[in-house]
């Protein structure tokens, strides 16, 4: 029998703390009080956003729109020996082919069931982006100050669901 694991925390990213909470589904855990599931996008969506030229990165899976303007996520792969078990990163990037801010995990399994990987809120290359990460699980909804986070599947392991928060489009700074 599968019991639901409550998880709550608080992680640090570059914009400050960020309280994340939501609901892991354990062999092991107590049972919780029952929540409405929250309906992910579907990623990737139809027809599958794409990106208008190469990436510096070996990008993995489709690129997740954020509806933010041109700003998109997409897995890529890393090569780190200092983290032997960290084979991958979620990306904030632009259609253009922009790679702006990258976050992974830097210690343990990057699937271990949990959130993982937080970063955002802050500016890169001229273009806002939020507060973004992921987590391995299913989690029924994710809150901070900023509000309710839009999640998606990332369609090269469907275990990982990539999250973000609305900051507001991102812009162009001269």
């Amino acid at each position: 029998m599968r019991k639901r694991l409550v998880i709550a925390g608080t992680v640090v990213a570059a914009c400050g703390a960020l309280a994340v909470s939501g609901v892991l589904t354990s062999a092991n855990a107590a049972p919780a009080a029952p929540t409405a599931p929250v309906a992910l996008a579907a990623a990737p969506v139809s027809p599958p956003p794409t990106r208008d030229a190469e990436p510096e990165h070996e990008v993995l899976g489709e690129v997740i729109p954020s509806g933010l303007g041109d700003l998109v996520f997409y897995g890529v792969k890393l090569r780190e020996p200092r983290l032997p078990q960290t084979t991958f990163g979620i990306m904030a990037g632009t259609r253009a082919g922009e790679d702006l801010v990258i976050t992974n995990e830097t210690s343990g399994s990057d699937k271990a069931p949990g959130f993982h990987a937080v970063s955002g809120g802050l500016n890169a290359n001229g273009h806002d982006v939020p507060t973004f990460g992921y987590y391995v699980g299913p989690a029924a909804k994710i809150t901070s100050s900023a509000g309710v986070a839009h999640q998606a599947r990332w369609s090269a392991d469907p275990n990982v669901v990539v999250f973000w928060f609305d900051l507001g489009p991102p812009t162009r700074r001269a």
